[in-house]
């Protein structure tokens, strides 16, 4: 069964979805699908679900015949559930969920002023009590900019790091609406950093070993979307965060002298 979920700004759409994977006991095979993203989302559901399949293209993930019948190959042939997640720069009207059997899901603040339209649009409401950012007298409704980039591999520096994201959140490189990302620091943890206006940014540690072996093979990316970004400045500054080969060897020399480590560690 394949249920769409969409929804205002930073309502907690891929919280929802988290909370159905979980619920489910067993083994079932799962599919989620989040189109033109970099993919931070993806990776948190999958520290959380590691049976879960995860698709960037909505083509692949949902190939059809020209009848319209979703076809026995691809993922989607060998999952039981397909969540599909539409980040509020898309649009509902993709011409090809109009081909495939679906399930309309709507996650929204309470505050959200458009909130009438979703309810029209979806076959099922869930209200939550996140702040609308759409609800902000600072937010217009001029056309929103979407910045993201894959960062694997990278290590960042946590006090450069910590300046450059009180200059983002501030409005240093434009007026930013929502940020999320996962960064690898110098002491070898991975971060999950959430950012909405008005609200304190969220900073959680993810459930994986230290990488203290060289740079790091898993994912790390961030997601940005704002008004008027300055995208080049953007990309340059976090640029200036990450460590050097020879800085980043450094630091993880000193760490290995500091404590018990194990090999195993990166793996």
């Amino acid at each position: 069964m394949l249920t769409v979920v969409a929804g205002s700004l930073g309502a907690g759409k891929t919280r929802w979805i988290w909370e159905q994977m979980t619920a489910q006991k067993g083994s079932e095979p799962l599919l989620y699908i989040n189109p033109l993203t970099v993919g931070v989302d993806a990776y948190r559901l999958l520290l959380d679900v590691p049976h879960l399949q995860v698709e960037t293209d909505l083509s692949k993930a949902l190939p059809v015949t020209e009848s319209g019948a979703v076809t026995e190959s691809g993922a989607v042939a060998e999952s039981g559930a397909i969540y599909l997640e539409l980040g509020h720069h898309l649009s509902l009207d993709l011409p090809l969920l109009a081909r495939v059997p679906h399930h309309r899901v709507a996650v929204i603040s309470a505050d959200c002023p458009t909130r009438s339209d979703w309810e029209q649009w979806a076959e099922e409401v869930v209200i939550s009590n996140v702040k609308s950012p759409d609800a902000s007298p600072d937010i217009t409704d001029a056309e929103t900019d979407l910045w993201q980039a894959s960062l694997q591999g990278q290590v960042l520096d946590p006090a450069s790091l910590h300046t450059f994201w009180q200059e983002l959140v501030q409005g240093a490189y434009g007026q930013m609406i929502r940020t999320k990302a996962v960064f690898e620091l110098a002491d070898g943890q991975a971060i999950y950093v959430d950012h909405l206006p008005q609200q304190e940014t969220t900073y959680q540690d993810l459930p994986l070993p230290k990488w203290l072996n060289g740079r790091p093979q898993r994912f790390s990316g961030i997601e940005m979307m704002g008004q008027a970004l300055d995208k080049a400045a953007i990309a340059a500054t976090l640029q200036d965060c990450c460590l050097t080969d020879a800085t980043l060897a450094s630091h993880q020399a000193a760490l290995q002298q500091s404590q018990v480590y194990s090999p195993q560690e990166t793996a």
